[in-house]
């Protein structure tokens, strides 16, 4: 199905469909044609309903404005954002060029996708869109109530000393209300930017469907989860100090503004957001139904998700051990209140050429042929 899904899109003639094993949501294709390269989707029956691809396209759009490096929706030939198959909806992307990596590797990789995440948060600061869909993005509150729902009706042998420690922990991290709200990415785990390995530079920005309207806490949170630690988050990895610090230095670097409140609830989101994802593995562990498994290293995707769920409360564990310190480094980085009151205008990136081989006159930057590119979304 997905190879016909293509003929429905201006692409010209196919020359390979590959897929692409990374990702926890999407289905994923690397699709060649005789007009550049792209990206297919199936998505996944949660994120397929027509209010979420008229947010995704509403922000890709805003980002194109900007020339911020984002994919941008390919629209079908008769004009539509997405293609009804037999056994799902597909959507086609642009493919930006650039390489992924699973984990940090150098504090470059933690200080340059910094600063490209928080030019992501100045360039959508003056996007006054209404989004369409109601989805939990970081609300921890809904998230601990399914959780709750979910551990209720759980068997007898169920991991009860895992399932107390998220009870007891995560309602005393919740970010308090109201708290100022900016347009945030909602999932920037590392392999979810793009580097230019050769130049030590992040280049670019995927899965832009957790988009929505939040703290910006949530996304430096979910920064420092998946930068500060080695290795796949089913792994019992301990915090790493040094990426942390890159992480301060690069958003900085940005100029994307923080308030004096925000930086004193930094550290609380970067100890929210591990126990928050925890809580939703556990719960899919037990409905079996949402995130992707690894049927070659585990018997089931329950299995799977107990143990990325007891990676992320030793990564919280570690976090914790070291809060005091977390809370020195943003005081010594972060500690010009004069320049976070600063808002600086949006960033505009280069123009590059347009491509005529693109369907619509796409920017040439959003075709290319770097096998390095595997957008696991």
């Amino acid at each position: 199905m997905a190879r016909r899904a293509l003929l429905e899109y201006p692409v010209g003639e196919v020359r390979s469909l590959t897929r692409i094993p990374q990702g926890l949501i999407h289905l994923t294709w690397r699709a060649e044609t005789d007009r550049g390269v792209w990206i297919l989707q199936r998505l996944h029956p949660d994120m397929a309903g027509d209010d979420g691809l008229q947010d995704f396209a509403a922000v890709t759009e805003a980002l194109a404005a900007r020339n911020f490096p984002a994919p941008r929706l390919v629209r079908t030939t008769s004009g539509r954002p997405a293609l009804d198959g037999t056994d799902g909806r597909y959507r086609l992307i642009t493919r930006l060029e650039g390489a992924t990596v699973e984990s940090v590797s150098d504090l470059w990789m933690a200080r340059e996708a910094a600063r490209l995440l928080g030019e992501f948060h100045r360039a959508l600061a003056e996007f006054r869109y209404a989004f369409t869909r109601r989805r939990a993005l970081h609300d921890s509150p809904v998230h601990f109530d399914a959780f709750r729902k979910a551990v209720g009706r759980v068997p007898p042998e169920a991991p009860e000393a895992l399932i107390r420690r998220i009870e007891t922990e995560l309602p005393r991290w919740f970010l308090p209300a109201p708290i100022p709200s900016r347009v945030v990415h909602g999932d920037p785990k590392i392999n979810n930017v793009l580097f230019d390995i050769a130049a030590r530079k992040a280049v670019g920005l995927v899965d832009l469907d957790s988009c929505a309207r939040h703290s910006v806490l949530v996304d430096l949170g979910d920064a420092a989860r998946s930068w500060c630690r080695s290795g796949p988050e089913d792994a019992e990895a301990p915090f790493e100090m040094d990426r942390f610090q890159a992480i301060l230095e690069g958003y900085r670097e940005s100029g994307a503004p923080v308030s004096a409140a925000e930086r004193e609830l930094l550290v609380r989101a970067c100890l929210l957001i591990p126990l928050e994802l925890a809580s939703r593995f556990v719960r899919d562990a037990f409905e079996d139904r949402y995130f992707g498994w690894d049927p070659a290293r585990f018997p089931s995707r329950p299995a799977h998700n107990l143990a990325r769920a007891r990676g992320m409360t030793a990564l919280y564990d570690s976090m914790l051990a070291r809060k005091g310190e977390m809370e020195k480094q943003v005081r010594v980085l972060w500690g010009n209140e004069t320049y976070f009151a600063t808002v600086r205008p949006p960033p505009s990136f280069p123009r590059k050429r347009e491509s005529r081989s693109s369907p619509g006159g796409l920017d040439s930057r959003f075709r290319g042929n770097d096998d390095l590119n595997r957008y696991p979304i």
